[in-house]
């Protein structure tokens, strides 16, 4: 499960809090009520839908299709299958400036539910280039870690793709400008960043796809 960010765990307590005392679960409006009477201040009706979906999205929930007005069930989070995916240091989301370590720092603790196969492996971001590149709705920010599947892979325009060039990790948009030259694009509120183009001549791997992004909160 993804970190939660503080009015998401407010959201999910008063859930929580509601099914304890009344044994059935809470429309959104009876939400809504219980958030703000454990003092957090909501807009409208629509932000606790935004909250409901990012929760889901996290698997702390589940709501069915139907959409059923006490619909929303907890998921148990003893019963989720959790696998170590090794750490592997840290790869930039600027130029190109960190090593590509191939030692394991560490492990990350993640559900089963966001991993495709085992061979997944982690690294943390340094820089801006990416921030305003989504992955399953979440921006790849500094200091977050995503989640990188080696592949096999066919990539496409638009992958976010690790690539270690010159033995320096870096995190881009993949695009393919020509037949033999490939463009690694940032998606940044910064304008510094600049496109980095690749040719055969190049010496370059693609690490693989970012499939997810495991935020951090400060």
């Amino acid at each position: 499960m993804d970190i939660l960010t503080p009015h998401e765990e407010k959201v999910l307590g008063a859930i929580k809090s509601f099914f304890a005392s009344h044994r059935v679960m809470p429309t959104v409006r009876e939400i809504q009520q219980e958030a703000e009477r454990m003092g957090l201040v909501v807009k409208s009706i629509g932000s606790i839908f935004l909250y409901l979906k990012s929760l889901e999205r996290k698997n702390y929930i589940t709501r069915p299709s139907d959409r059923k007005r006490r619909g929303i069930e907890l998921i148990d989070a003893a019963k989720d299958h959790f696998i170590r995916v090794p750490l592997f240091g840290s790869a930039s989301a600027g130029t190109p400036v960190f090593f590509a370590e191939q030692n394991i720092e560490g492990y990350l603790r993640v559900s089963s539910r966001l991993l495709r196969n085992d061979k997944v492996f982690g690294l943390r971001v340094a820089g801006d280039s990416m921030n305003q590149a989504e992955v399953n709705g979440k921006k790849i920010a500094d200091g977050d870690f995503i989640l990188v599947d080696p592949g096999p892979h066919e990539y496409h325009d638009g992958d976010k793709v690790l690539v270690v060039i010159d033995g320096l990790a870096t995190v881009k948009n993949f695009k393919r400008v020509e037949k033999r030259v490939i463009g690694l694009f940032p998606q940044s509120s910064n304008p510094v960043h600049q496109p980095i183009y690749l040719t055969p001549m190049d010496d370059f791997i693609i690490n693989g796809k970012v499939i997810d992004v495991l935020k951090h909160f400060r």
